[in-house]
C-alpha cells in the first residue's frame, strides 16, 4: 500500500513545471483519395441556397460524374422539386461551358462574368467544384480553388459553406 502512495504522488509531482506549448502549424491537412475512383454511381452533391444560407442537396447519378458535368447540373438551377423546396440559386443560368485545370490549385474557368456575383454565388461555385472532385476521387492539397472568369481572376477560394 505504501508502495503504490508512493507512485501516486510521484506522478501528481512529475507533471509539475510542464509548460503548456502553442499550437504549431505544420502545413495543410493530409488528403486522401482513391485513383481507382471514376465516380460512377456517386451521387452528385450540389450547393443551392435555402433561406439566404448555401445548402448542400444530393441528387442520384449513375453515370460517370465529372466535376465539369457536376458544375453544369448547378448552373442549370434548381429542379422543381427543389425550387418547391425553396431553394434557389445566384448564379447565371448556363451559357457555356466551365472547365477544370487540375494543377496547384485547381482552376475552374467560367464563360461569364463573376464580378457581378454575390459572395453566395462564387460560393455556390466553389464548394460544388470541391464536392464533386472528391466525388472524382480528386484532391487539393491546400484546400483552394482558382476562379478565373473573363472578367477577373479571383483570389485563392475555399468553400464557405
Amino acid at each position: 500500500m505504501k508502495k503504490l502512495l508512493v507512485l501516486a504522488v510521484l506522478l501528481l509531482v512529475s507533471a509539475c513545471g510542464v509548460k503548456p506549448t502553442p499550437v504549431v502549424a505544420a502545413g495543410p491537412a493530409p488528403t486522401l483519395r482513391n485513383p481507382a475512383d471514376d465516380g460512377s454511381g456517386t451521387d452528385v452533391v450540389l450547393y443551392y441556397v435555402l433561406n439566404g444560407r448555401l445548402t448542400p442537396v444530393t441528387r442520384p447519378r449513375s453515370l460517370p460524374v465529372s466535376v465539369e458535368s457536376t458544375l453544369a447540373m448547378l448552373m442549370d438551377g434548381p429542379s422543381a422539386d427543389e425550387r418547391a423546396s425553396g431553394y434557389t440559386t445566384e448564379l447565371p443560368r448556363r451559357t457555356g461551358a466551365i472547365t477544370l485545370t487540375h494543377g496547384a490549385p485547381p482552376t475552374i474557368t467560367v464563360p461569364f462574368p463573376v464580378q457581378p456575383l454575390s459572395g453566395t454565388g462564387i460560393n455556390q461555385l466553389v464548394c460544388t467544384a470541391f464536392a464533386a472532385l472528391v466525388a472524382t476521387g480528386g484532391y487539393t492539397t491546400d484546400g483552394t480553388l482558382a476562379v478565373v472568369a473573363p472578367d477577373v481572376r479571383l483570389p485563392y477560394q475555399t468553400c464557405q459553406a
